[in-house]
């Protein structure tokens, strides 16, 4: 076995981690190398992220069992239809769909809508004069958008509220817990609304087709792994998933980042993030082609906050069977991860790992088995491309529009997190601008 400690039913390990996921992997690390055992939610895990454990374990983790590792409310909460849940046919089916809503074609389709969502976003901030909340306000404006790139209408906001409830109940600490209660409830008024809606477009062809109702439009002929065209519920479900997985990740990102450039010791950083936000402005129109070719970057300081601070951990996977793996015994049913934070600290692959250094992403491309911030493997996150174009586009009109921003009074020195399941900042924190 790896070097390591599981402890009784694994509780102090998981406490820990639920406590500063970043900072419980990093202390691991350094104790015990890039592959050590621990307990991730009460399991007994195997974590890893060196090259050759990565390498090893792409070529069985398709085997492997997708949602036995999960805690026992997320995979209710995730219902059958969320891809995490799924292995083999079902879920191949499931990530086929995927490509139609999240691929070059559809981020092209996104790129003028996230543009102009995020302009009426910054002047707002601009004209209120207020702090802002780096983790409530941008969540807002993340969910908003993206339910409108999904549903093609911003609900109302008590169903704004229910997808926070819907968040926080996925990994509440067991399904008689009020919060998972409470998520349990959201999911189900959640579904309701976006099915109402859908069957309402559906009966429309023109409105189907409207250009807001992309989404819907390639849901409406999603088939799964029988050919079968998907219900009006699996539909009314996947929006859901695919709002709650997008916003969330979007929100973390652009928090992140505008905490990190705000810092002192990356003023060098901020100062080149700004002479190309300011090129990338006086576009007459931002599209896919032009993000990539002027925003080069800014994009790069997107990947280096996923590297810097990670959101998550890896996909999760239970080992079925005794085996042996990197030249250790593993008993079955411990879990398996390629935890991304583990090889975000790979000095091999990011040397000064604790430097952030956006240019380390313009000097060459990262291997996927060094840098995979959304996992890897077959349930790697399919929306990591979404949340760093909302990204670019967000650092393009925020470093034009402010000059600075620095914590708001009374805000304490260590910026408080939400651990789980993403990593992303406080409600209650917030920081002043000046423009």
């Amino acid at each position: 076995m790896p070097p390591g400690r599981v402890g009784l039913f694994g509780v102090r390990e998981t406490l820990e981690y639920l406590m500063d996921s970043n900072a419980f992997v990093e202390t691991r690390v350094k104790k015990y190398g890039p592959i050590f055992k621990t307990a991730f939610f009460f399991k007994p895990t195997i974590a890893f992220g060196s090259k050759e454990a990565v390498d090893e374990f792409k070529s069985f983790e398709a085997s492997l069992p997708a949602d036995e590792a999960l805690p026992e409310t997320f995979r209710e909460l995730h219902t059958e239809y969320g891809a995490l849940k799924q292995s083999g046919a079902k879920h191949k089916a499931t990530r086929k769909n995927f490509s139609r809503v999240l691929g070059r074609e559809a981020l092209e389709a996104y790129v003028p809508e996230i543009a102009m969502r995020t302009e009426e976003f910054v002047n707002k901030l601009k004209q209120r004069k207020v702090p802002l909340f780096l983790g409530k306000d941008i969540k807002r404006f993340a969910l908003k958008t993206l339910f409108y790139l999904f549903l093609g209408k911003v609900p109302e906001d008590s169903i704004i509220e229910e997808m926070y409830l819907y968040n926080a109940g996925l990994l509440s600490l067991g399904k008689f817990d009020p919060t998972f209660k409470k998520g349990e409830s959201a999911l189900e008024k959640l579904t309701q609304y976006v099915l109402e809606y859908y069957l309402e477009i559906k009966k429309d062809e023109a409105k189907l087709n409207a250009p807001e109702h992309f989404f819907l439009k390639q849901y409406s002929e999603a088939t799964d792994e029988f050919g079968d065209t998907f219900s009006d519920e699996r539909v009314a479900v996947t929006v859901v998933l695919m709002v709650w997985g997008s916003y969330i990740e979007a929100a973390a990102l652009m928090g992140h980042s505008i905490r990190i450039l705000g810092d002192k010791e990356n003023a060098d950083v901020l100062k080149k993030a700004k002479e190309e936000a300011r090129a990338l402005r006086e576009e007459e129109e931002q599209t896919l082609s032009t993000l990539a070719q002027k925003g080069k970057y800014l994009l790069a300081v997107s990947k280096e906050t996923l590297r810097f601070h990670p959101q998550t951990a890896g996909g999760l996977r239970v080992n079925p069977t005794d085996r042996t793996f990197c030249g250790y015994d593993i008993p079955a049913g411990y879990v398996l991860t390629a935890d991304p934070r583990i090889a975000f600290l790979d000095e091999s692959a990011f040397s000064d790992p604790k430097a952030f250094n956006p240019s380390r992403f313009l000097e060459a491309s990262k291997s996927e088995d060094r840098f995979f911030p959304g996992g890897m493997g077959q349930h790697q996150c399919p929306g990591i491309n979404l949340a760093t174009t909302m990204n670019v586009i967000f650092l393009t009109k925020f470093l034009t529009t402010f000059s600075s921003w620095t914590p708001s009074e009374g805000m304490p020195e260590e910026v408080p997190l939400v651990q789980v399941p993403i990593v992303i900042i406080a409600d209650e924190y917030s920081v002043d601008l000046m423009q």
